[in-house]
């Protein structure tokens, strides 16, 4: 019998309401290192909101809500409603085909009577693929060959439009055709400025030397090396999909950089890659 979305599924399962602000619903996804709440009403799902909904709130001029606070934007306002979900009791190649065809990372799991018993995200799938017969595929047959790179010295704000653009998760950071860094779209979002600190100052009032400072350093451009993961892990086009799927487990990571012998950049395999072999393979 093949494995059970019940036995991959994490629970409980870390929630929010659709009232609550945005600020909160960032804290809540660092605190508990995850990349999605489910939004419910007593037990029942009404939504779903990820890190990608966070930065696209954060970069939206809709509303005005890039000049506000987060606090002041709530999570109705930018959650997924009605977002897909599955029975616990199905199969995880069902729930990888599901995931792959939709584009979606996590899917709510519930009970016969529409329960929220626990989610299903790419890394639970990740998770059994060590009980797939795609584990034994090289890295090389899957993963991605045309790699969308930026300089260290590109912005944030590019970093933010490319992922959204090819709607991409990860950035390589690179210098020539070597791998340097990695900028995820959490990175972005945990980044992404609370709102206005300070107030123009009036005409008749001194400011202090650190505010000043402050208030220059606030108008300098971020750049990708400020924000990237140096400390950067690769994988070997030849190494199998189990021995990348453990890396990823092992060091809390949904992507690696793939490159030959002389460290150049080949391609990139991510959960997202495994998922998809999951649903194709097993």
């Amino acid at each position: 019998m093949s494995a059970r979305v019940n036995s991959f599924m994490t629970s409980p399962v870390v929630t929010v309401t659709e009232n609550d602000n945005l600020a909160h619903a960032r804290n809540t996804m660092t605190k508990h290192c995850v990349g999605r709440l489910v939004v419910t009403i007593d037990g029942t799902v009404q939504g779903i909101i990820t890190w990608t909904d966070l930065m696209r709130a954060f970069l939206s001029r809709e509303k005005d809500w890039i000049t506000l606070p987060i606090d002041q934007i709530f999570v109705k306002e930018v959650m997924t409603k009605n977002p897909i979900m599955i029975r616990r009791s199905k199969s995880i190649r069902l729930a990888a085909k599901t995931m792959t065809r939709h584009k979606i990372s996590g899917l709510p799991a519930v009970d016969n009577e529409g329960e929220l018993k626990g989610i299903l995200t790419k890394t639970d799938v990740v998770r059994a693929i060590q009980r797939a017969r795609s584990a034994k595929l090289p890295v090389s047959s899957i993963m991605t060959r045309k790699v969308v790179t930026i300089s260290g010295n590109h912005t944030l704000y590019r970093a933010a439009y490319l992922m959204n653009e090819y709607s991409i998760s990860h950035l390589i950071i690179t210098d020539g055709n070597l791998p340097v860094g990695i900028i995820s779209k959490s990175d972005l979002a945990s980044f992404a400025p609370l709102g206005p600190r300070f107030e123009q100052p009036r005409a008749n009032r001194k400011i202090s030397s650190h505010e000043a400072w402050l208030r220059k350093s606030l108008r300098l451009v971020p750049v990708a090396k400020d924000l990237m993961c140096a400390d950067l892990l690769v994988i070997k086009p030849d190494a199998t999909l189990s021995e990348a799927s453990s890396v990823m487990l092992r060091r809390g990571i949904s992507s690696l950089p793939v490159v030959d012998s002389s460290g150049t950049l080949n391609g990139i395999i991510t959960k997202s890659d495994l998922v998809s072999a999951v649903a194709k393979f097993r």
